[in-house]
Parts: structure tokens; C-alpha cells; sequence
């Protein structure tokens, strides 16, 4: 279902709604919690855009949750401001004991420097302000790397099935290599 609001592009996929159906009635309530906060954390990113002179252009809602995609052109600060305040709406979740486990989760994943996610994003932002572009490419392209084989490695470790399948989407990513 697609429609405009506020002259934003606002698509509701209807997997949102089979995914929240069978996570209700299978009593899966922290897939919920998941989807919840990984949209809060998505709330803020929103609501730091506008209040740092930008406009979305379009909000996704899926089963991942909310998707934001925006074409304000930021100063490098401001940008940097818009990706970590997801990361601060999880953050003052965890800070005050709300669903803990899952604010922590959704903050650490969020917090390393693999490209998409947030700090990813604030990476390949420092690095092309300081670096040719081939250069940083390949920096963020190799730190991405690294730290994807960090988290597979951990997945695999303590028996994370949902951190693989993360890794999996990541991977999936940087192997179509739109850094």
C-alpha cells in the first residue's frame, strides 16, 4: 500500500502485517519488541532529519521495520548528527532497563562500522572527507569486511542464529558493493 502524507512517500508492505500476524499468534512477543524498537530507533532518525533542517522523501514499513530514505544534502556534522541518533534512541532504552536485551542488541549492531548501518555510515562519511574516493572506498569496503567476519564469527561462536542471518543480509550488501 502506497500513499503520500506531508509530501513524503509513505509504502506499508503487506509482509509487515503476515509477519505481525504469525509472530502473535505463534506468542512471539520479542519479535515484536524487536520490530518496536528497531522502528523507535528509526522514530528518531526521522524526527533528527527535520529538526536538522532535512526532509524525508519516503518511509518504508516492513518487516524490518521502518526504512527511511532522505536526499537533504547536510553539512558532514549534521549527517553524522541524523545516523547516531538512532543509535541514542536504543541507547537511553537501555540506559533506563527498557527491554534491555533487545535495546543492546539492536545498539551494537547498529554501533559497528559495517556498511549500511548507522556508524558505517558516520565511517564512510570521516573517511571521504579525509581520503580520495578510492581510497576510501576501500578502507570502508575493508573495514566493513572485517568486522562482518567478526560478527559471523561471534554468531557462530556463541550460537546467534539471528545474528547470522544479519550477517547474511550485511554480506549480501557489500557483495552487491553499493558502498
Amino acid at each position: 500500500m502506497k500513499f503520500k502524507l506531508f509530501h513524503v512517500e509513505f509504502e506499508v508492505s503487506f509482509l509487515f502485517f503476515a509477519v505481525i500476524c504469525t509472530a502473535l499468534i505463534a506468542n512471539n512477543y520479542d519479535f515484536i519488541y524487536v520490530l518496536l524498537f528497531s522502528s523507535l530507533h528509526e522514530l528518531g532518525h526521522i524526527i533528527s532529519l527535520y529538526l536538522l533542517g532535512g526532509k524525508a522523501d519516503k518511509i518504508t514499513i516492513s518487516f524490518y521495520g521502518i526504512g527511511l530514505k532522505h536526499s537533504s544534502d547536510l553539512p558532514v556534522s549534521k549527517e553524522i548528527l541524523f545516523l547516531l541518533s538512532g543509535i541514542l534512541i536504543n541507547l537511553l532504552f537501555v540506559m533506563f532497563n527498557i527491554k534491555r536485551d533487545i535495546n543492546l542488541a539492536l545498539l551494537v549492531i547498529n554501533a559497528l562500522p559495517i556498511y549500511p548501518l548507522d556508524m558505517g555510515r558516520c565511517t564512510k562519511l570521516v573517511l571521504e572527507k579525509y581520503f580520495d574516493v578510492r581510497v576510501s572506498y576501500f578502507l570502508m569496503y575493508a573495514l566493513s569486511v572485517v568486522a562482518l567476519v567478526l560478527l559471523v564469527g561471534y554468531s557462530i561462536c556463541c550460537k546467534k542464529f539471528s545474528l547470522l542471518i544479519i550477517s547474511a543480509y550485511l554480506a549480501y550488501w557489500l557483495l552487491r558493493g553499493n558502498l
